[in-house]
């Protein structure tokens, strides 16, 4: 007896998710953040707290948001036994509520060789069967 469309259907096996479409696998981090920006004529600064990283940027809580294109200074205090990460002219590229993320400017071979071995530290494989890897490794 033939099976109909829907039952073959039902025991397809099912499609990966799609692959993630960012350049760079983020690592979900909590740590202090400090960043510095500025507002008309003035300088501020502000405490946050690091929510996710990658090589190429990272999302902030914060309580005083810079501009949407602004660039700001990003002290990452990464409890790495190190001294702080301060990136410089760092773009914050969207805004939602009290998060931002920034995109980080062209990094060091020392401040990106810092930035991946944190966030090897955090990755988390999914337990999922179905996932896709969400990043690529790239030279």
């Amino acid at each position: 007896m033939k099976s109909s469309l829907l039952e073959q259907n039902l025991a397809a096996p099912r499609a990966h998710a799609p692959l993630d479409r960012r350049y760079a696998e983020r690592a979900l981090i909590h740590h202090e953040v400090k960043y510095t920006g500025t507002e008309g004529a003035r300088f501020t600064t502000s405490i946050g707290s690091l929510k996710d990283l990658s090589k190429t940027g990272c999302k902030i809580l914060g309580t005083t948001l810079p501009a949407i294109g602004g660039h700001v200074t990003v002290t990452l205090y990464l409890n790495d036994g190190q001294a702080p990460l301060c990136l410089t002219d760092a773009t914050v590229s969207w805004i939602k509520g009290h998060v931002f993320a920034v995109r980080f400017p062209k990094l060091t071979d020392d401040e990106r060789k810092r930035i991946q071995g944190i966030i090897w530290k955090h990755v988390r494989l999914p337990q999922s069967n179905h996932h896709r890897t969400a990043f690529r490794i790239v030279p």
